[in-house]
């Protein structure tokens, strides 16, 4: 096995970094209970310098079968980060290439494409329109949001009511990062089979600087931000509450781990504090993505925050390759939230590039995602 070249730039600035994330979450907790009226900031910054990378993604985590969630993640231009740098997906660079995927658990209900910005997409200034090649496109302003699939034989029509919440995972002059509560109604279709659909989900937005945005080539991988593990997930806790649970990890150690639970017209709760996740059982094979590169991914894992939440989960429904060099993945799941019971379904976001440098002589199978 090769052993990565240390990430020389990361470890000198590491203790400053880790010394200033409790202040840059504190500023993002306070941000989160306040109503949202940034609305201007939902922009997708084409060909920026500014911000290297911008993020649209629609989660729905609980529909009914056979589809049991939806996912629309779009991440335009590369975030120079390891686990996020889709170097073989390049259309013509770093920075003028978007990457589209969207989902569902039922067959055939998977799309992932990769853009030219500048030459495939319609993507307005304004954020107001946002098209990608017309497989998929995003329009309106908030409150207000229209999400329109015509990917093959994959197809879906979603309107979206933001309701004025908002769960910040960062905010600050270099990086905002989001997630918008909405209420939605629509259909999605396979074929001749149409699902009507309403309830609650997110719609989420970043935007961040990258060394792409400076440099617009590809670069080594001792010159991106060591990302290598990233898992990002929402539940659904009844019909009008969401847990949102990410955990972030740089050269191997934690880095951001944080659980917010919010209700439509409540004050969202958020932790930073004994929030831990943890892959109690991975797949018997590992996935192999268009590329070749293979990844184990979870079965069985587990949330917990303090005494207040546990999260039981295990995956069932097959992954879809298109979140950086990851997947997505649905989940059933049961727990509690201080100390209240609940049964419910989850949306996963999965990256585990710790993986390669780990010995794993269990994982010598494969299978392949599936991308459409």
């Amino acid at each position: 096995m090769t052993t990565p070249r240390p990430n020389i730039a990361w470890r000198a600035v590491k203790p400053a970094v880790m010394r200033l994330l409790p202040k840059l979450s504190g500023s993002a907790i306070r941000a989160t209970n306040r109503p949202f009226t940034q609305t201007s900031i939902l922009k997708p910054h084409v060909g920026g310098h500014r911000y290297g990378w911008t993020h649209y993604g629609v989660m729905i985590p609980d529909l009914p079968e056979p589809h049991r969630y939806f996912s629309t993640m779009i991440i335009a231009g590369l975030p120079g980060a390891t686990a996020f740098d889709n170097d073989n997906g390049v259309t013509t660079s770093p920075r003028d290439t978007v990457t589209v995927s969207v989902s569902t658990a039922a067959p055939g209900a998977a799309f992932y494409r990769a853009y030219s910005m500048t030459e495939q997409c319609d993507l307005r200034a304004d954020g107001s329109v946002l098209d990608f090649g017309k497989d998929v496109v995003i329009s309106g302003t908030y409150p207000n949001f229209e999400v329109s699939v015509r990917a093959e034989n994959f197809a879906a029509e979603l309107h979206l009511r933001g309701t004025g919440q908002v769960a910040w995972f960062a905010r600050m002059p270099i990086y905002d990062h989001l997630s918008l509560c909405v209420e939605y109604d629509g259909w999605i279709s396979v074929g001749n089979d149409r699902t009507e659909v309403s309830g609650v989900g997110t719609f989420e937005y970043a935007a961040c600087v990258g060394m792409h945005g400076l440099l617009d080539r590809q670069l080594t991988a001792s010159n991106k931000a060591p990302l290598d593990f990233f898992t990002y997930q929402v539940i659904a806790i009844g019909e009008r509450a969401q847990l949102l649970l990410a955990d972030v990890h740089a050269m191997g150690e934690p880095l951001v781990t944080v659980a917010y639970h919010r209700a439509v017209g409540e004050p969202t709760w958020v932790t930073h504090r004994d929030v831990r996740f943890e892959v109690v059982e991975y797949a018997a094979e590992t996935t192999v993505d268009p590329y070749g590169n293979h990844m184990r991914l979870p079965v069985r894992f587990r949330w917990t925050a303090g005494s207040e939440l546990t999260v039981d989960g295990v995956v069932d429904s097959p992954p879809r390759f298109g979140v950086g060099l990851g997947y997505i993945l649905g989940y059933r799941c049961q727990g509690t939230y201080r100390g209240t019971s609940f049964e419910a379904r989850g949306y996963m976001e999965y990256i585990d590039k710790e993986a390669a440098n780990r010995a794993a002589p269990d994982f010598v199978h494969t299978r392949t995602a599936e991308r459409n």
